[in-house]
C-alpha cells in the first residue's frame, strides 16, 4: 500500500497587477465597471503547482529538486497541511511530521524538555511515551547540559539540532524536510542523513527538498523534478539529477531579442547559489565561516564587459548593497561564475534574502544591458558553537548584522602639563 498518493494537485494564487489595482483605480473607473467586477486583466493567476500527481511507497526517500520558484516548498506545505490546495487531493497513511522551518512550533521561553512534550502532544504522542524518548532526543541533539535553559538562549545550531531530533524521534510514517537538512556543520549533516537513511530502511517515507545534489544522490532512492509548478520527471536519482543539471546549462540558449530581466541579447543569469569556501552548494551560512554568493551566467557574444552587484536584506530591511569595483572583461562567449564573498562573523543568526544584478556591455559601445534577479536566494545564518548560558543566544541577537569587532582595553595615559 502506498504511504502517500498525490492526485492532480494544484495551487493557484490570484495576483493583482501593480499598475492597476482596486486601490489605484479612480472612483469614476470603478463606477463605470459592472457591479462587483474587475476590468479585464487587473488580476492574473499564478499557479505555484499545476496538475502534479505521484505515488510514494513506504521506505521511499524521495528527493524533490528544481530551480527557485519551481513549487517545491509549496508542495511540502500542502502535504504538511499548512496551506490548502486549489485542485487535487492528497491521501497519506500514518503520522506526518514536517521539518520546514527551524524550530517551528517551539516556545523560546520554555526549556527543551517542555518543548519536546508540547511537540509530542501536537502529533498525538502521549506524555508518558514522550518522556521516555527525551534522553535519546537530547543525546542526538547534543544539548543534554542545556536541558533546563530556555530555548531563547540556544544558538541557532543548537536550535537546529533539537528541531531535527524532535521530528525524527516522533515515530513519523512520513517526514517532510526542506533545505533545513542542509543547514548545520558537516558532522551534524552527516548524522542527519545517516538517520534518515536508516529509518527509510525501516519503512519511513521521506520527502527531501534540496539544492544539494550530492546529498540527494547519497540518500534518495527516487527523485522528482519540478519545474514552473509542473512535474517534469520522476525516477532513478542519477538519471533525473543528470537530466536536471544538463537542462540548467542548456536552457541558456537565448534569442537575439530581449527576454526580460534575467536574460538579454548579450547574456543570461543561470543560477544564484550560496556556496562554501570549498565551492560546495550549501543551504545555510555558518556564522564563523566565509561564504560566497555565486552567480552563474552565460554570454552569447565575445568581447564583453561585466559588473556584478548584490543586495542583501532581512526582515524587509536592506542591509547593504555592494558591487564589483571594476568592469571585468569576458573575451569568449561561454559560462562564467561571479563570486561575492561574505566574510565570517558579519551576519546575525537570521534569514537573509539576496537580490543580484549584472550589467553587460560591449567593449566598443557605451550602452549597458542590465540583468536583475529579485529575491534570487534565501538562506539562514546559523552558529554552531554553544553559547554561554544564559548570557547570549540566537533570540537575544536582535540586530540585523552581528560583526565581531576588535576591542582594546588599556590604561589611560595621563598627560602631564607643565
Amino acid at each position: 500500500m502506498d504511504s502517500l498518493v498525490v492526485d492532480g494537485l494544484g495551487k493557484c494564487y490570484v495576483l493583482a497587477r501593480e499598475t492597476e489595482s482596486k486601490a489605484t483605480r479612480s472612483f469614476w473607473q470603478r463606477l463605470k465597471s459592472p457591479l462587483g467586477a474587475d476590468p479585464a486583466g487587473v488580476a492574473r493567476e499564478y499557479w505555484a503547482l499545476k496538475d502534479v500527481s505521484f505515488r510514494v511507497e513506504p521506505g521511499t526517500i524521495l528527493g524533490v529538486i528544481g530551480p527557485n520558484g519551481a513549487g517545491k516548498t509549496t508542495l511540502l506545505k500542502i502535504l504538511a497541511r499548512v496551506i490548502t490546495p486549489t485542485t487535487g487531493r492528497v491521501v497519506g497513511v500514518g503520522r506526518v511530521v514536517s521539518l520546514l522551518e527551524l524550530g517551528a512550533g517551539f516556545d523560546p521561553d520554555m526549556p527543551a524538555r517542555e518543548n519536546i512534550l508540547m511537540n509530542a502532544a501536537i502529533v498525538g504522542i502521549t506524555r508518558h511515551e514522550a518522556q521516555e524518548r527525551i534522553p535519546e532526543i537530547l543525546e542526538f541533539a547534543e544539548v543534554e547540559q542545556f536541558v533546563s535553559s530556555p530555548l531563547r538562549h540556544y544558538s541557532s545550531g543548537m536550535y537546529l539540532r533539537l528541531a531535527f531530533s524532535v521530528a525524527i524521534h516522533m515515530n513519523p510514517q512520513i517526514l517532510l524536510a526542506d533545505e533545513i537538512l542542509a543547514v548545520g556543520d558537516s558532522g551534524f549533516q552527516e548524522r542527519c542523513l545517516q538517520k534518515v537513511t536508516e529509518l527509510g530502511r525501516r519503512g519511513l517515507t521521506v520527502l527531501f527538498v534540496s539544492h544539494d545534489m550530492d546529498a540527494i544522490l547519497r540518500i534518495c532512492n527516487r527523485v522528482m523534478w519540478l519545474n514552473r509548478g509542473e512535474l517534469r520527471k520522476a525516477g532513478d536519482p542519477e538519471e533525473v539529477v543528470d537530466e536536471y543539471q544538463n537542462a540548467v546549462w542548456s536552457e541558456a540558449d537565448i534569442a537575439p531579442s530581449e527576454r526580460g530581466r534575467r536574460s538579454n541579447r548579450l547574456a543570461e543569469i543561470l543560477t544564484v547559489r550560496l556556496v562554501s569556501a570549498a565551492g560546495r552548494d550549501i543551504g545555510g551560512a555558518p556564522a564563523s565561516e566565509d561564504v560566497f554568493i555565486k552567480i552563474r551566467f552565460r554570454t552569447v557574444r565575445p568581447n564583453l564587459l561585466v559588473k556584478c552587484a548584490l543586495d542583501l536584506a532581512t526582515r524587509g530591511t536592506l542591509i547593504f548593497r555592494t558591487s564589483d569595483a571594476e568592469l571585468r572583461p569576458l573575451r569568449d562567449a561561454g559560462v562564467y561564475e561571479a563570486l561575492a564573498r561574505i566574510p565570517r562573523d558579519l551576519l546575525a543568526e537570521l534569514t537573509y534574502v539576496a537580490t543580484v544584478g549584472c550589467i553587460f556591455r560591449k567593449e566598443d559601445e557605451p550602452k549597458e544591458f542590465p540583468l536583475l534577479v529579485y529575491n534570487a536566494l534565501s538562506f539562514m545564518v546559523y552558529a554552531t558553537e554553544q553559547p554561554d548560558i544564559p548570557t547570549s543566544g540566537r533570540l537575544d541577537r536582535v540586530g540585523v548584522i552581528a560583526p565581531r569587532l576588535e576591542w582594546t582595553v588599556r590604561e589611560e595615559v595621563q598627560v602631564v602639563r607643565a
